[in-house]
This record gives structure tokens, C-alpha cells and sequence, in this order.
């Protein structure tokens, strides 16, 4: 490990400041099972997304939004012509197959390769019912806990936010942190028009705290991307998706007493 200190601390918010197994997996699961009779006309007769499906997605740089996930995978399962779920969703090796000929954007690829036969809007409206919750139904997001037991004033760096989550849903994320204070000039969320894997919310961020050695927590080949672009500081990934990279940690609290008592 260098002996360069890092100058401030970079998080990521789903599986880095919010344990979210509970909400927005289950955002997928059910989109696909509703959205298959929904939005396809289909017959549910399988299980649909599994955790395995989830594996895959986080390994695989092109999905950080997982609204788009939900919407992927049921345009490449209407794409297969058959009103059963069973014969047309994804198996986890038919699911790695069909990525390896991923390019470009989500929204390009899933256009060219399956064409516009689910929309995207409607299954990403019916997605944002089920986290945010309805007049009629509580969301899903009220099951997520916190993976740090500290306000963000307590840690000993400066401390920023790169998500992929939107607006709304970040003001969800900051009350369930109980974060309400934190300073959106220092959040780069996807209604700023910059998502991952691009390195310039990095960029941004650094620039307003004047740091040019951050750590990164995140998740996801997206997250480790974003810190290979950016060139600058050290990624730590937190959970077991990747295991390639240097620093890996299975909390966010472990990684930080770890590497703080380090500097």
C-alpha cells in the first residue's frame, strides 16, 4: 500500500453507503414478473431474475442503472417470440452470451439488437412506483439500511458522492442515512446529466474540494472504470463482485477504520 494519504473520501451510494439487497434487486425481480404480463402480454411460469442474473450485471461496465436492467431484460426476452417467461428469459450463460455483444450505450444496444418492442419509459416509470412507493403502496426503498454508522461530519476527510441514483431517489438515500445536511454541490447524481462510467463526475467533484488523491468506494465494474479513467487517487471495492481489484473490502465500515488507520 502507498504511503501517499489520501486528501478525501468518494462514495458510491447502493451497496456502499446502503445495504440495497432488499430494494432494487426486488425492483428488477418484479418489473420482469409484472412487466412480462404488463408490457409483454406474457405468461409468468419462471422465477425470472436471480441472483446470479444480479452477479452478471454488476461485473459488466455498461449497467449502472438498474431501471435499464429491468427494461434489457424484458426487451431480449420479447424478443424471443414466446408468451412463456420460461422460454424467453435469459438463462445466467444465455445472459453472459448476449452481453459479449454489448456496445456502446445501453439504450443503443438494446435498440439495434432487439428493437423497440418494451418501452422504456413506461417500464421505467413502473420501476421508480415500486422503489419510491405509490399513495397506494410503500417502496421498496424503505428497506434499506445504512452501511456506515457515522454522519458524514464525523469521517476525517472531505467527503463526496458520485451515483447513479436520480434526484428523488438520493433524497431517499439521504434521509435513510440520516444525511439530510449533506451538500449537493458536492453529490454528482444522474439528473446532472453526468453517469457512469464516465470519470468527469470524479473530475468535478475533486476540482470543488481540491483533492488529487481520493479513495473511491464502489461496487461495480462501472465504479472500477470510472477510477481507471479518472487516473487519479485509489478505488475500493466494497462486496464480492470484484475480486480482481486491489483493494477489497466486505463493508464499508471495515474499509474505512482499515485504511484510514493506515494514513
Amino acid at each position: 500500500m502507498t504511503n501517499k494519504k489520501p486528501d478525501s473520501l468518494i462514495f458510491d451510494v447502493d451497496g456502499v453507503l446502503l445495504n440495497v439487497e432488499k430494494s432494487f434487486p426486488e425492483v428488477i425481480r418484479l418489473c420482469v414478473l409484472k412487466g412480462w404480463e404488463k408490457f409483454c402480454g406474457g405468461i409468468v411460469d419462471d422465477k425470472g431474475y436471480t441472483a446470479e442474473h444480479e452477479r452478471i450485471f454488476k461485473r459488466h461496465d455498461g449497467f449502472n442503472d438498474d431501471y435499464d436492467v429491468a427494461w434489457t431484460l424484458l426487451s431480449l426476452s420479447a424478443h424471443q417470440k414466446s408468451k412463456k417467461l420460461s422460454e424467453s428469459f435469459p438463462s445466467p450463460q444465455k445472459l453472459q452470451e448476449e452481453l459479449k455483444t454489448f456496445y456502446g450505450s445501453v439504450q443503443e444496444w438494446v435498440l439495434s439488437r432487439y428493437g423497440n418492442l418494451v418501452s422504456r419509459k413506461k417500464v421505467r416509470e413502473y420501476c421508480n412506483d415500486l422503489y419510491c412507493g405509490t399513495k397506494d403502496r410503500v417502496g421498496l426503498h424503505t428497506l434499506e439500511i445504512p452501511m456506515v454508522n457515522c454522519h458524514w461530519s464525523a469521517l476525517p476527510l472531505p467527503v463526496a458522492i458520485y451515483t447513479g441514483r436520480n434526484l428523488s431517489e438520493f433524497e431517499l438515500a439521504k434521509k435513510s442515512l440520516g444525511w439530510e445536511d449533506f451538500s449537493m454541490e458536492l453529490v454528482i447524481h444522474a439528473d446532472t446529466g453526468i453517469t457512469k462510467p464516465s470519470p468527469k463526475g470524479l473530475e468535478v467533484l475533486c476540482e470543488k474540494m481540491d483533492s488529487v488523491n481520493p479513495l473511491f468506494f464502489g461496487d461495480t465494474a462501472s465504479d472500477m472504470k470510472v477510477q481507471e479513467a479518472f487516473g487519479m487517487g485509489r478505488f475500493v471495492a466494497i462486496g464480492e463482485h470484484l475480486l480482481e481489484a486491489e483493494l477489497i473490502f466486505n463493508d464499508t465500515e471495515t474499509a474505512l477504520k482499515t485504511l484510514l488507520n493506515n494514513f
